[in-house]
């Protein structure tokens, strides 16, 4: 196995698995944490937003988040992939209840904590967020193979995917309802 990025990069399963698609990131990392095991890689699965998740980004240089997403924009398994380089960006707060991922790290960043210098984000588009059920709808688990795959790629660094601009979102495999 080629050697990786060690404890300083951390990857963050989101969501609620017991939420049929919602689960999506927890599902993803763990299949990712068990390919890439010894591998040195801090692997977390969280149910939090805004302004709790600056406690888990805190000490890592480099982070990626798997959770689904809900755009409207794509049919359901559609996987998409965004980078966030932080900048100086200013940062209004209307509430510290629904701060969104950008504002977390500039706050992080004007408090002085130490947060990661890049951030990527992976979402599938989800079909189903609110029905409890323990497991995803057809299109989001036959998705996810293709998911790991991509984030296994990009953390071991052997097949790195283009991206974009930074800031931008960007489909990397559409799913086709057949």
């Amino acid at each position: 196995m080629p050697t990786l990025a060690n404890e300083s990069t951390t990857v963050i399963g989101l969501g609620n698995e017991y939420l049929s698609d919602d689960g999506l990131g927890i599902l993803a990392v763990r299949q990712v944490a068990d390919r890439l095991k010894d591998s040195g890689i801090v692997f977390q699965e969280l149910s939090v937003g805004g302004l709790e998740l600056l406690d888990h980004l805190v000490g890592y240089k480099r982070c990626l988040i798997v959770d689904a997403i809900a755009t409207g924009a794509c049919s359901p398994g559609t996987i998409h992939r965004f980078v966030r380089n932080p900048g100086n960006e200013a940062v209004t707060i209307s509430s510290s209840h629904q701060l969104d991922l950008t504002q977390v790290l500039t706050l992080g960043r004007l408090l002085g904590a130490d947060v990661p210098e890049q951030v990527t984000v992976y979402g599938i588009e989800a079909g189903d967020i609110t029905t409890f059920r323990s497991r995803p709808t057809t299109e989001i688990a036959d998705s996810l193979p293709a998911l790991v795959d991509a984030i296994c790629a990009e953390l071991v660094g052997n097949q790195p995917l283009p991206h974009l601009a930074a800031d931008e979102w960007q489909v990397i495999e559409t799913h086709e309802i057949h």
